[in-house]
């Protein structure tokens, strides 16, 4: 994670909920920063767009197995 990832997050949330009127939205830790590192584990695991990838191999007729960057002469 970089600096500016970590700068952006503490402006972004710590900054915001020392306000009284974001208390109520941010006092719930368990419903948004516990999915939050979830899903950032799995993009670090997996890289971006890995769940997406993997439906549309589901849906291809080749099964996947086509190379798409050779040519095939006719």
């Amino acid at each position: 994670m970089s600096v500016s990832n970590i700068s952006a997050f503490f402006y972004t949330v710590v900054v915001s909920c020392m306000h009284p009127l974001n208390w109520e939205a941010c006092l719930p830790v368990h419903q948004w920063l516990f999915p939050a590192i979830g899903e950032l584990i799995q993009l670090k695991t997996e890289g971006i767009y890995a769940s997406e990838k993997r439906a549309l191999e589901q849906f291809r007729l080749d099964g996947g197995q086509a190379d798409f960057g050779r040519r095939i002469d006719p």
